[in-house]
């Protein structure tokens, strides 16, 4: 059998949840869908950054933000 593309993934995936289900159920779903995974299967914790690479990324972020005006 041939894997599943990301869309039948997607369309498997709302095929199991409740008709009454929301957009923020739907994404959750997804965003589960998606994570990184480890060997086992489980979900990889969320990479954590140090404070100052916070800093540079939203320093980074903020000189962007202010050259698109």
């Amino acid at each position: 059998m041939s894997e599943q593309t990301p869309k039948e993934q997607v369309r498997a995936l709302l095929d199991r949840l409740p008709d009454d289900c929301t957009f923020a159920d739907i994404q959750r779903a997804i965003a589960v869908m998606v994570w990184p995974k480890a060997g086992d299967g489980s979900l990889k914790p969320p990479e954590r950054l140090s404070p100052d690479e916070v800093k540079r990324r939203l320093r980074e972020w903020m000189k962007s933000e202010g050259e698109k005006k």
